[in-house]
């Protein structure tokens, strides 16, 4: 396959000896000048991202292969981010059919005044502008607000919103306190996971271990299905990475006790086999 170099040099011997000769002493477009990373429609692969693009599909690939590869802490942050997505499409229904449209439509209009994030401030790369980060705050600020005044499911994702956008300010004390308001509002299924889970990381994020498992095992008898095994597994996850191997262990065991033939049976494994190696 030509490389880039080779590519645009055949794209410049193209607007030369063409078919239509008033157009054979132009200079031939850049392929990068004309689509720019743009939308590109049908476009079939065989045309070079612009050399800022490729540089960001790097960079973005080896921080997934890090997020993979890394500490336990990112993975659950990760979890927590999907189950937030699910957070966000199942329960729209709730939102239309239990007179919450108000709370909708404020953290909607929240949602649009919010400054947007480049490829590389979203996967870490780089750091957002200062003056960026401010109106950041200014948004978390906001959906705070609207959570106060809320109540129910509303309420709760106005102060998850609120959380995400703290973390995005670097403001982890705010973002804790921000999850930690959802998850009092006790509520249970995807939405209490959901809450729960991230305010359970940022307790074991800031060292508070007992204070994390405490808020993962509240979810007990509240949550059913994925959500109740990611609660146990993440328990056992945070044990074992605070050094308390017995207990990880115990954890660990009462996973496959309830759960037996879980999809997160091979993460189970793995970690009693660290625990067991580990002695």
């Amino acid at each position: 396959m030509a490389n880039r170099k080779e590519r645009r040099e055949a794209a410049r011997k193209k607007g030369k000896g063409g078919a239509n000769p008033d157009l054979d002493d132009q200079e031939a477009i850049e392929p990068d000048a004309v689509f720019d990373g743009a939308d590109m429609g049908g476009f079939d692969g065989t045309m070079p991202f612009p050399d800022h693009e490729e540089d960001v599909v790097f960079k973005v690939q080896m921080q997934v292969q890090n997020l993979i590869l890394g500490h336990w802490k990112k993975l659950l942050a990760v979890t927590s981010a999907v189950l937030f997505v699910v957070l966000v499409v199942g329960e729209y229904k709730q939102f239309e059919t239990s007179g919450q449209q108000d709370i909708q439509s404020q953290i909607a209009d929240i949602d649009l005044k919010m400054p947007p994030m480049s490829q590389e401030a979203r996967f870490g790369i780089a750091q957002e502008d200062a003056a960026i980060i401010e109106n950041v705050k200014l948004g978390a600020a906001e959906y705070e607000t609207v959570a106060e005044q809320g109540a129910g499911a509303g309420a709760l994702m106005a102060w998850m919103r609120a959380g995400v956008t703290w973390e995005r300010a670097g403001d982890a004390e705010k973002a804790q306190a921000a999850y930690g308001a959802a998850h009092a509002l006790g509520m249970g299924d995807v939405l209490g996971w959901s809450a729960a889970s991230a305010y359970a990381t940022l307790q074991a994020n800031a060292g508070d271990v007992d204070g994390a498992i405490a808020t993962l095992r509240s979810l007990e008898g509240k949550v059913t299905g994925m959500a109740a095994e990611q609660a146990l597994l993440s328990i056992a996850l945070i044990l074992e990475d605070a050094g308390r191997s017995g207990e990880s262990k115990s954890v660990y065991e009462e996973f496959n006790t309830k759960y037996s033939g879980s999809t997160w049976s091979k993460q189970v494994s793995d970690g009693l086999a660290r625990l067991e190696s580990a002695g």
